[in-house]
């Protein structure tokens, strides 16, 4: 995994079994996003009440998030619900990944699937958050807001890194 820090806890993911990866995602990344999702959600409320001028980008940051939020939910919650148990599923019950799929094989489809369309967004809200900040850098709210806004991209671009680098290709493989 790539990092900077040398002690980040992360650096040990790849000797980690897939139950391992799967429990640190769902307690690092998955409760984190679903917190700071709703911080974000509150603060495109805020900045949409106090800002007297808003940049043109917040109006479309707030179009766009309540779908984002939405889909990222219940993205993490299928992950959680459909493709963490078939891994589970896979792991422990020494079947063959084809034997386990025939229960699960168009939810999983579908979740690798979302990861391509989830990264496009990803880069909307960064796109956006830099806008954000760049215009209303100076506006208390919307500095929060952006700031947010790269914390959560940033998390998620790490989570997709684990589950595609790493989680997703052992699986492919059998391993």
């Amino acid at each position: 995994m790539k990092t900077a820090d040398p002690n980040f806890i992360g650096n040990a993911i790849p000797e980690y079994s897939n139950v391992q990866v799967m429990s640190y995602l769902i307690a690092t990344h998955h409760e984190f996003t679903r917190n700071i999702m709703e911080e974000i959600d509150d603060l495109i409320v805020l900045a949409q009440k106090e800002v007297q001028e808003p940049p043109e980008e917040l109006a479309e940051l707030a179009a766009l998030w309540k779908k984002y939020h939405r889909d990222m939910v219940m993205h993490l919650h299928d992950e959680e619900q459909i493709l963490f148990p078939w891994i589970r599923e896979l792991d422990h019950s020494g079947k063959n990944r084809d034997e386990v799929a025939r229960t699960y094989t168009g939810p999983i489809k579908h979740m690798l699937e979302e990861h391509q369309h989830h990264e496009e967004e990803i880069e909307r809200v960064k796109k956006l958050a830099d806008q954000l900040s760049k215009k209303g850098g100076f506006i208390p709210v919307l500095a929060r807001l952006s700031y947010k806004l790269r914390q959560l991209t940033n998390d998620l671009e790490e989570h997709m890194q684990i589950e595609s680098e790493l989680l997703f290709p052992r699986i492919l493989k059998g391993n």
